[in-house]
This record gives C-alpha cells, sequence and structure tokens, in this order.
C-alpha cells in the first residue's frame, strides 16, 4: 500500500510529463494483438509501413518516444496531449502457462522458484506487476526497447520480494505498447535490471 507521500510524489511526477501521441493519418489504431498482427501483415503487401501503423495511437512521455521519421517518407507525427489514463494489463496465463511450467529449458520457471515463488503466486505476481508497470509507464519510468512491424516495447524495472532470503530483487520486465496509454506485459523477465 502506497503511503500519502509516495501517492503525492506518483502525483507530481505523473503531472510534470509532457506526452505526445504518434498519429498516422487514415489508419485506425490498432488495441489487440490480432489487430497489431494484421497490421504487419498489410505492411508487408501494402505501402504502409507496419511499425507506423502499429504506432498509431500509442502514446510516450515526450522524450521517451521513438524517433520520427521512421524511414524515408514517413508521414507520422506526433500531438501533445495530457497525460493518459493509463492501464497496464498482464495476462494471468503469463504466470500460470508460461513462467510456471516446468521445464529444463524455461529459465523463467528455474528464476521465480529460486526467489521463492510458485502457481499459488500466479495472482499476486499478475497484480503486482499491474500496479509496479502502470506507476512506471505513467511516470516516464520505463526504457523504449523493441520497434518492430509489431509494434514499440519498453523496459519496466520490476522490484520484487526474494521469498527465499529475505531480499529484494529487481527484474525487467518487456511490455507492448498499445493505443490511449494501454500496455500489456510480453514478458515477465526479459533480463537483470540495467
Amino acid at each position: 500500500m502506497q503511503t500519502l507521500r509516495e501517492a503525492k510524489e506518483y502525483t507530481i511526477k505523473m503531472l510534470s510529463q509532457q506526452w505526445v501521441q504518434w498519429i498516422h493519418n487514415g489508419t485506425k489504431p490498432a488495441t489487440s494483438s490480432a489487430e497489431k498482427t494484421n497490421n504487419a501483415i498489410i505492411g508487408a503487401v501494402s505501402s504502409h509501413c507496419a511499425m507506423c501503423l502499429n504506432l498509431n495511437g500509442c502514446c510516450f512521455v515526450k522524450d521517451k518516444c521513438p524517433s520520427k521519421p521512421l524511414h524515408p517518407k514517413c508521414h507520422c507525427y506526433t500531438i501533445d496531449i495530457p497525460s493518459p489514463t493509463a492501464y497496464a494489463q498482464c495476462p494471468i496465463e503469463k504466470f500460470t502457462k508460461y513462467v510456471f511450467v516446468p521445464s529444463d529449458i524455461n529459465d523463467k520457471y528455474q528464476l521465480f522458484t529460486l526467489w521463492g515463488y510458485d502457481i499459488m503466486d500466479a495472482e499476486y505476481l499478475q497484480k503486482e506487476f499491474e500496479r509496479q508497470a502502470l506507476i512506471a509507464y505513467s511516470t516516464g519510468n520505463y526504457e523504449l526497447g523493441l520497434l518492430n512491424e509489431y509494434g514499440q516495447r519498453i523496459y519496466v524495472n520490476i522490484k520484487l520480494k526474494n521469498k527465499t532470503i529475505n531480499a529484494e530483487i529487481s527484474c525487467r520486465s518487456v511490455w507492448m505498447v498499445y493505443p490511449n496509454g494501454k500496455i500489456v506485459l510480453v514478458t515477465p523477465y526479459g533480463g537483470k535490471k540495467r
């Protein structure tokens, strides 16, 4: 639970950020993974750039926005906007059907169990990742990651308690940016905090 001081600091930092929204005129923003995949296909067979299509409507802190132009003859631009009502979505399956699936090659399973977590912690982890990612994204405390035909990923550092040795650990999670302030978890562990 946040203290009143933490809530005040968060609000001040969030409101002090300058936000922009990426615009690609004449196209509909992709609001789902299926729509992003469809845009990647359209980009491969048409004159539209899939990266531009999948950035359309996405919101970024002004100094942490992909650089324009993305390619020759790119007609994308950004507009200044007020802080978006951000939303972080972490599908529970990222833990129940991915992290906590035992396998010799699943390093995420090995890490999370080493830190004292198991499938019974999936709902807690889901909510904690959403909470921390929402704060980080809203305050501009993220790094740009891979940008490709499926869209822009961002890195968000997540702090968890290592339950086996009663210490704090920090890992780097990867999120996909969607239009209007929405981010969706791609992977809970994309490496150690940098």
